[in-house]
């Protein structure tokens, strides 16, 4: 997929689409093109030339619902996306050679233990509701040592503070891990917000 990144009226990144929808929607008039590949053209068979897109906007900005959050699947490398690479106990973002998240030393891990589980439930003391034990909303990212240390208590149990409770992807989010998967292209740089976005 050669990933284009869609950005709201106001310029804020909501999702990454494919360069034959952004293309559809250029030809709408839906979006307008805020950066191309230099030096690649898209050609229609009815001899429509256009510059390959890599940046669009919206002409017309769409409010974000809470409510109408964006799927995402609930995997483990959508998860260490969410949370930035980072551990959420200890903050700690560890590093490849290469200046890449190491994934390898990272794990997901289930704030309210799976031990701890009722009927495949259980309860989130911070936003007071019952939730399925593997849910979005009781896991987080986690550094092999704090997962160790922590094993199959509560972080209170353990003597541990979680820096920020679990939660539902936002469309922001799922700008992050859709980026997580096919990386930053230079023509993105510049339109990702301070920082919001460095894996």
């Amino acid at each position: 997929m050669e990933a284009v990144l869609l950005l709201n009226a106001n310029q804020q990144p909501i999702k990454v689409i494919t360069w034959q929808r952004a293309v559809c929607l250029l030809l709408e008039e839906k979006v307008q093109l805020v950066k191309a590949h230099a030096d690649r053209l898209v050609r229609s068979t009815s001899g429509i030339v256009l510059p390959w897109p890599a940046v669009v906007a919206l002409k017309v900005f769409v409010r974000l619902s809470q409510r109408a959050r964006p799927q995402v699947d609930f995997k483990r490398r959508n998860v260490l996306a969410r949370d930035g690479y980072e551990c959420a106990y200890c903050g700690v973002r560890p590093r490849t050679t290469s200046g890449l998240p190491d994934v390898r030393a990272l794990s997901i891990d289930h704030v309210i233990p799976l031990a701890q589980a009722r009927n495949g439930k259980v309860y989130l003391p911070w936003a007071r509701k019952e939730v399925p034990q593997t849910c979005w909303e009781n896991v987080v990212t986690a550094c092999l040592s704090c997962n160790g240390r922590k094993a199959d208590r509560t972080p209170e149990q353990a003597g541990m503070k979680l820096r920020a409770p679990p939660r539902i992807p936002t469309h922001i989010d799922v700008v992050r891990i859709l980026i997580a998967r096919v990386g930053v292209p230079e023509e993105w740089k510049g339109h990702l917000g301070q920082g919001a976005f460095s894996c």
